[in-house]
């Protein structure tokens, strides 16, 4: 699909602190200009290392209309892989994780592949119809502060390059070393990605969004973002003394170590944005990710889980099960939020927003997505109604 020719003209008074147009969050093409020219080519957060410990275990991912494996070889190195029969299109292994002793099967005629993705056998087939076929094709994958991503389209920096500022930092918290919390979840939400990213890319709408969350928090929430590399990083210092909600107020009187990191991140939490979708926050005690992909327009897939260092103590224990409550109410308020955003967004009184300087993060996240598809810089969609 192409863009009509003059996409690219930024309208007469386009302001600079005005927001990404609202037609954008629901418009079925601008969708699927999206899938195309950003996610494809776009790094994805798969897995923790943790999660293939062993020769043979695998991950699976549906995202954005692709469908991916991701497996640990013989050899100790990690692949990646198209999770699509070169047969007849099916989906080769069903399960979102496990372990392959030998080979992957294909369920609807029994093809077979290595645990690799390589062609093995095809039932009545010769040698030769294998020699011919081709087995399941490669995704980029790489392994950066201890989590595992793919990209579906190779091309551009890697993740390495990308989030080189924070490599020092991101090895201080030991991610390659934790383990999972047992706590994934992915939920479907009938709103926007953008509209997502939107609301967790600013602390400006902590006071009034997350009273909990901001009485337990110092009053100062420090940003930097840079829409060239597609990043930002938020932060915020947690208070000395115990305040907030019940379990505010429980996380900040157990007072976690953090003796490991440097300067004074045993009591901050920070939030690491990589565009245009994936989010890993970074607390103390443990870390975290989110990833939220469209689903279509006004709807997303929010995906989510935590890990931490191996460590028995009470204390330990107690904190990630104070701050476990705490993100819980925080993304309820979030997601009450960004649905009465998404019904505004979808009705016609709201063209667009107006960026305040508090919010360095959602400007940078609009440039990025406007040099990408620089049609979101109009403020009516670029075809008609019925082209849509």
């Amino acid at each position: 699909m192409s863009e009509p020719k003059d996409a690219a003209k930024a309208p007469q008074g386009d302001a600079d602190n005005h927001t990404l147009p609202a037609w954008i969050y629901k418009d079925r093409r601008f969708h699927e200009l999206e899938r195309s020219r950003i996610f494809s080519a776009s790094w994805n957060l798969a897995c923790h290392v943790s999660q293939l410990a062993r020769p043979g275990d695998y991950v699976t991912l549906k995202l954005s209309g692709e469908r991916a494996a991701i497996t640990r070889l013989d050899d100790g190195s990690i692949k990646a892989f198209h999770n699509t029969c070169r047969h007849r299109a099916h989906q080769v292994i069903g399960a979102e994780r496990g372990h392959c002793e030998r080979v992957h099967v294909c369920p609807y005629h029994g093809w077979t592949y290595n645990k690799d993705g390589r062609l093995r056998g095809i039932p009545g087939g010769t040698e030769q119809d294998v020699a011919q076929a081709r087995g399941l094709p490669e995704i980029e994958t790489e392994v950066f502060a201890g989590f595992v991503w793919i990209r579906f389209e190779p091309g551009g920096p890697s993740v390495a390059q990308r989030l080189s500022r924070y490599a020092d930092l991101l090895a201080a918290y030991r991610i390659e070393d934790m383990q999972p919390n047992g706590d994934f979840a992915a939920e479907e939400h009938e709103i926007d990605w953008k509209n997502m990213m939107d609301n967790y890319l600013e602390g400006y709408h902590v006071a009034m969004g997350h009273p909990g969350l901001n009485r337990m928090v110092q009053g100062r929430y420090d940003v930097e973002a840079d829409p060239a590399a597609g990043t930002s990083f938020a932060t915020h210092l947690l208070k000395d003394q115990p305040a907030g909600g019940p379990d505010e107020f429980a996380y900040l009187s157990i007072k976690p170590s953090g003796g490991h990191l440097p300067g004074d991140h045993a009591r901050r939490w920070s939030y690491l944005t990589l565009f245009p979708n994936v989010n890993i926050g970074l607390q103390p005690e443990s870390v975290d990710f989110f990833s939220i992909y469209p689903l279509g327009p006004g709807r997303a897939l929010f995906r989510t889980e935590s890990f931490s260092l191996p460590d028995a103590r009470a204390e330990v224990q107690a904190a990630r099960i104070a701050a476990g409550r705490v993100w819980e109410q925080v993304q309820a308020e979030d997601n009450a939020l960004t649905e009465s955003v998404q019904r505004g967004l979808e009705g016609c009184s709201y063209r667009h927003g107006y960026l305040s300087a508090h919010e360095p993060g959602v400007r940078a996240f609009r440039d990025w997505i406007r040099e990408r598809l620089p049609m979101a810089r109009q403020e009516t969609r670029p075809w008609d109604e019925a082209g849509a």
